[in-house]
């Protein structure tokens, strides 16, 4: 139960959060500064509580410093280009390939052992036919869009999988708000640098003429920000990397559907299949992943079933004529 509440909470920010920063997008154009602003509205939230806060160690606030914040930054910085160039759409189809990145090399970097069968292969080539197909008939499709969508890709793959072998695999002695200060507090000084190069600060007098509903939209995306930025630690406790990735996408038929309806974004037939195979054959791989997790866990037969009855019957047996 604790592991589909906590997946389920993930799913739901993480459609929230693309489609608010979309909006956010549209009202400020200004990506790195809203990242900005994002990063330090969770840290002053997670300061004004230090109790919640627990660091093991030195050692183990380096080994996750010096790794996880800056594809984290990368991760970051490149979605919220990503939506300035690219559809959601896009964004979505592509998303869906990360997972067969990751399954090439999750059992190599975090050393657990990742079981694949047939169906596992079969849905994720499903995803990328689907990504192909989508693609070709993007009509808001751009070479920078690419790139960044690209760069977001390889920073999400390898932040996912050392998320996992920190948090999972080989744990560190850091709670989760612990990560989430880590996170964004050090994010903040390559965002500052960021910021600086793409010429944003001059533009933040503009944020005196954003109306209400834009205001609102930035503090709506900050909360989202705060529960994502959980969600995704808490997450990573319970599923592998690649799983992980499966799970963001699997939600985002609504992301997709707002972006057709409220944005004008592709909506050709041939666009509309790509995008259905793509999320199809996320939805094929939950469901691969789960026969092979029911296969790896040992069923007894009946008739170990009723030699181990038997066995119990006897040792209460011995037990009474002993106390006797």
């Amino acid at each position: 139960l604790a592991m589909v509440l906590s997946c389920g909470f993930f799913m739901a920010c993480s459609a929230g959060m693309m489609i608010i920063n979309k909006m956010v997008i549209r009202s400020v154009n200004m990506p790195n500064t809203i990242v900005m602003i994002q990063m330090a509205f969770t840290v002053l939230l997670l300061c004004a509580y230090p109790c919640g806060l627990h660091f093991g160690s030195l050692k183990d606030v380096k080994r996750w410093s010096l790794t996880v914040p800056w594809l984290f930054t990368v991760m970051l910085a490149s979605s919220m280009l990503s939506l300035r160039y690219s559809s959601m759409g896009a964004i979505v189809v592509m998303r869906n390939i990360s997972p067969l990145a990751s399954l090439c090399i999750e059992g190599v970097f975090t050393g657990e052992k990742i079981e694949i069968d047939v169906w596992t292969l079969l849905s994720l080539l499903v995803v990328l036919s689907g990504v192909v197909l989508y693609v070709s008939h993007d009509i808001a499709f751009s070479p920078i869009g690419m790139l960044c969508m690209i760069a977001n890709l390889a920073a999400g793959v390898f932040e996912r999988l050392l998320q996992r072998k920190m948090i999972a695999v080989e744990p560190i002695d850091i709670n989760k708000t612990g990560m989430m200060l880590l996170n964004n507090s050090i994010s903040m000084v390559p965002m500052t640098g960021m910021i600086l190069a793409s010429g944003e600060a001059g533009s933040w007098h503009e944020f005196r003429d954003l109306s209400r509903s834009g205001w609102a939209l930035l503090f709506a995306s900050c909360v989202n920000a705060v529960g994502i930025s959980w969600a995704g630690i808490n997450a990573q406790a319970y599923v592998t990397a690649t799983t992980f990735m499966v799970l963001a996408n699997l939600n985002k038929f609504v992301v997709v559907g707002f972006g057709i309806v409220v944005l004008q974004e592709a909506s050709s037939w041939q666009a509309v299949v790509g995008c259905c195979c793509a999320l199809g054959g996320g939805l094929l791989y939950a469901r691969a992943r789960t026969n092979l997790a029911r296969k790896a866990v040992p069923q007894e037969t009946s008739q170990e079933i009723s030699k181990r009855l038997i066995m119990s019957a006897v040792d209460e047996e011995e037990e009474e004529v002993a106390m006797k």
